[in-house]
């Protein structure tokens, strides 16, 4: 999947012009990579789409017009684009009471070793991005890479095939099954035709 260059970049007069259309196609690229695995977290699979949109929505929300701090956000969310036979995601950890929140982030610290992708009976075990959380906690905003090989990347556009994303955590032990049309969807993420 290509990266964002500072020429994909829209200036703030002209993505605040084009806003409303940009953010509804969005939207739609969103919930179609969006999906629940059981009641507190989401994976969010991000796309050269849903990255760029992170750049527009910070240069519009900070006001940054420099070119040099342009390059930085650039710099900050092609980290999120995943590589060809990759899926990339921002996992949310969804818990509205602080309290409760700190109790299961503080409790689930190991979570990253407990979550897997599993196609039919293999398991691929994701990379965390180190820098989200600290030894005594984790964050509530997680950065995961899936690395595939290229036949596992076929299992996704195999109908008979079995995609789950799950946790085998202790305390949180829930997966998600694709269905055809996610897996379809990942499949082009995967192989790099979006």
């Amino acid at each position: 999947m290509k990266k964002i260059a500072l020429s994909d970049v829209l200036d703030i007069a002209e993505y605040e012009r084009r806003r409303k259309e940009y953010r509804a196609r969005l939207m739609k690229i969103k919930d179609e990579r969006r999906i629940r695995i059981g009641p507190l977290i989401t994976y969010l699979f991000e796309t050269f789409d849903t990255m760029l949109y992170q750049v527009q929505e910070m240069t519009r929300a900070e006001r940054i017009v420099e070119e040099k701090a342009i390059l930085a956000e650039i710099e900050t969310y092609n980290e999120l684009i995943p590589d060809k036979n990759q899926l990339s995601a921002t996992m949310l950890i969804e818990i509205d009471n602080p309290v409760t929140r700190l109790e299961f982030l503080t409790r689930t610290v190991d979570l990253p070793e407990h979550t897997c992708l599993t196609i039919n009976s293999q398991k691929v075990q994701p990379h965390f991005d180190p820098r989200q959380g600290t030894a005594e906690k984790l964050s509530s905003v997680q950065y995961v890479k899936f690395n595939l090989t290229d036949i596992q990347v076929e299992k996704f556009y195999d109908p008979a095939s079995s995609i789950l994303f799950g946790f085998d955590h202790l305390l949180y032990t829930h997966a998600y099954e694709l269905n055809p049309q996610q897996k379809k969807i990942l499949h082009e993420d995967l192989s790099g035709r979006i």
